[in-house]
């Protein structure tokens, strides 16, 4: 390896490092009032018409026996209030259910609005508090923070477009989120 090659490679993992750093902050700064006390959520629109055959995969624990996935139609962001929704749809060997669901990157908290049994109507959730997407031991609530961590936000923020977002959650990338 040349002497500038090596250089460069030296050089390189904290250089990328800091250019992480510098997006993430700047992400963080464009979203840093929405985690304020006096924060208001808008009201949820309903849940999104899916569809099970454009499901993207959400990374799960090899033992689960479900899998889950995301539409990428119902991908929707609100950048006032930072807060992404989707349906997010569990499939085990016996049962197809769907969540309607927010994540505030923000914060590291996820919501249910609705849910469907088996394809039949929505039914709201009625839980109107925000939970922590860390420390969830419950398989079927660890994929807010996957969803998170794999492309809805990035450090603190939340990606610009929903085009953004499914393109790095197909990608297998991860980002730079807590």
């Amino acid at each position: 390896m040349s002497r500038l090659a090596k250089r460069w490679h030296g050089c390189a993992s904290p250089l990328l490092a800091a250019i992480a750093l510098l997006v993430s902050a700047a992400a963080h700064a464009q979203y840093a009032d929405l985690d304020r006390a006096d924060w208001k959520e808008d009201a949820a629109p309903p849940p999104p018409v899916y569809s099970t055959s454009r499901l993207i995969d959400i990374e799960m624990p090899r033992s689960a026996t479900v899998r889950m996935g995301i539409d990428p139609e119902t991908i929707t962001i609100n950048h006032d209030t930072g807060i992404v929704r989707y349906v997010a749809v569990a499939r085990g060997p016996s049962a197809v259910n769907a969540t309607y669901e927010g994540i505030r990157c923000a914060t590291g908290e996820y919501r249910v609005y609705a849910r469907q049994v088996q394809g039949n109507p929505w039914t709201p959730s009625g839980e109107n508090d925000w939970k922590s997407m860390r420390g969830q031991t419950s398989v079927m609530v660890q994929h807010p923070y996957r969803l998170a961590r794999d492309g809805m936000c990035i450090g603190t923020g939340v990606r610009q477009t929903v085009a953004d977002m499914v393109r790095e959650l197909k990608s297998g990338n991860r980002s730079l989120y807590y």
